[in-house]
């Protein structure tokens, strides 16, 4: 005898509410950020493999993702429950979310998806501090003090 199919689906949706639930709790809060980045991964690794003409090895993107939620998992913690260290879950997110959104502009123009001049006006963009940041000038050091002459007191009789 067959269950009910009503079953499995309200099944799959708790669990998937549990998931979700924990990775609220524990990963990153908004789970649909934490989600929103998978995702942004998922698409750069397979569109980068598209334009390079490689394989896409499933295991390694499964353990760059898992590698990714652990990083995450920890400066949300510490950020959560450390009061000084309040900053540390956007700086975690940050670096993630911009390396891979550019990447993900870059093939997308390579494999004709996006316009060219689009995409080089968002990488610009998105680069443009960390660009002005290497191309500063770099501050000359201050010149040394000049020597104080020593001049010999008069000594009195």
């Amino acid at each position: 005898m067959n269950a009910p199919r009503f079953l499995t689906v309200e099944a799959l949706a708790v669990l998937a509410a549990g998931i979700s639930g924990f990775v609220d709790a524990h990963i990153w809060s908004p789970a649909y950020s934490y989600y929103s980045l998978l995702v942004l991964v998922v698409l750069d690794v397979v569109t980068n493999n598209l334009v390079e003409g490689k394989r896409l090895v499933p295991r390694n993107l499964v353990l760059r993702l898992l590698a990714y939620t652990v990083l995450l998992a920890f400066a949300h913690g510490f950020a959560e429950h450390e009061k000084g260290l309040f900053f540390l879950s956007q700086l975690a997110m940050a670096p993630f979310v911009i390396v891979h959104l550019r990447r993900l502009i870059i093939s997308f123009s390579k494999l004709g998806l996006v316009d060219p001049s689009v995409a080089d006006l968002l990488q610009k963009r998105i680069t443009r501090g960390s660009e002005a940041a290497a191309e500063a000038v770099p501050v000359p050091e201050p010149a040394a003090p000049a020597p104080i002459e020593e001049t010999a007191l008069p000594v009195a009789p």
